[in-house]
């Protein structure tokens, strides 16, 4: 027997099975540790944001083990397949809801975070143009975008606000067609120099309330205390501390409202992540694009800078949100195309449904 004959019996008997047996082993087991540690561990804190990834090499080792015809091996992978369709199968169903285009109570809104280096313009321009929202929040805003950009949108949506920011050495703008009655620009806490916006805004007599965030991203540091071995083996730790802090203050924020709410922009926390849960729990608000929007709706990173050239990648999870309160129906939401970011834009149709 030759030496190809006998990896490709390896392969069957031996190796096949201990990859599947290892694999499946590691998705209940990251399952379970998650349910049980998630708020006390940075380690699954960090993987929590790409959870859907681990998915992928289910239906690659299915195929596989079907090629190889090692049947009773696919009953164990449908373990990962199974918790796969539960968690994220009703994202792949239409879930669009239908109304009359005359509804004037109707309203379609997007956001985009345009990042503070893009200099295509052009794209921001015509990804607003094709979604034709009511109303835009955007941030990262490039200050020369103001000097003509700005102005050219400012036609089509009259009504609108922006503030700089000097942490993100960046602006945060809102663009209406409706009226904004009333503005307001505050931190997180209020001394905070990382300005967020909120308007007020008159919607055919109905006045609305909308946020734009734009909330800290994580990052990694030295640990406070650390052993001697935990030391060698983790110098640098995932924290998101600032960006749970700044969703407390934005809650007791929120709380004071009673108008329609909808809160959009960038949070840098992704759907599958410990601070998506705590932001939905908190202010008790609804991901618009996780309830009607179709697939997983991955924003970022649309490219990486390498060198310092954008070089084009594959999103790996959603940063960008529409939220909206009990009083909206949502009807669709989808993503933009590119804008010249690295992230991309989120578009989604609403309708209000109690005054």
């Amino acid at each position: 027997m030759n030496r190809l004959s006998v990896l490709r019996q390896n392969w069957r008997r031996v190796i096949l099975p201990c990859v599947i047996v290892l694999y499946v082993l590691t998705i209940v087991g990251y399952g379970l540790v998650w349910l049980v540690t998630r708020d006390h561990y940075w380690q699954m804190d960090l993987l929590s944001n790409f959870t859907a990834w681990y998915f992928l090499p289910a239906p690659i080792l299915l195929l596989i083990t079907l090629l190889f015809k090692r049947k009773r091996w696919v009953i164990l992978l449908f373990i990962p397949l199974a918790i796969f369709a539960f968690k994220y199968g009703p994202r792949f169903l239409p879930r669009e809801t239908k109304v009359s285009a005359a509804d004037s109570q109707t309203l379609t809104v997007m956001t985009m975070n345009m990042l503070k280096r893009n200099t295509n313009w052009g794209a921001v321009q015509a990804q607003i143009q094709a979604a034709n929202p009511d109303i835009v929040t955007i941030q990262e805003i490039p200050d020369d975008f103001f000097k003509s950009t700005w102005q050219t949108l400012a036609e089509t949506y009259p009504y609108n606000m922006h503030v700089y920011s000097e942490p993100e050495l960046s602006t945060m703008g809102i663009l209406s067609r409706y009226p904004i009655v009333a503005q307001e620009i505050f931190g997180l806490p209020n001394t905070s120099f990382l300005k967020q916006l909120r308007a007020v805004i008159d919607v055919n007599g109905q006045r609305i309330v909308v946020y734009n965030l734009h909330l800290t991203a994580p990052k990694f540091q030295r640990p406070f205390k650390v052993g001697r071995l935990t030391g060698l083996l983790f110098p640098y730790e995932y924290t998101s501390y600032y960006r749970r802090w700044e969703m407390g203050f934005f809650n007791e924020h929120l709380q004071v409202d009673d108008m329609p709410a909808l809160v959009m922009g960038d949070l840098n926390t992704a759907d599958s992540s410990v601070d998506y849960n705590i932001f939905h729990n908190l202010t008790n608000l609804t991901d618009t694009f996780g309830e009607v929007g179709f697939g997983m709706g991955f924003t970022f990173p649309t490219d990486v800078t390498i060198n310092q050239k954008q070089i084009p990648f594959i999103p790996l999870m959603r940063l960008d949100y529409i939220w909206h309160s009990a009083q909206w129906q949502p009807l669709s939401a989808w993503l933009g195309g590119s804008t010249g970011s690295d992230h991309l834009p989120v578009i989604a149709r609403l309708k209000l449904v109690a005054q």
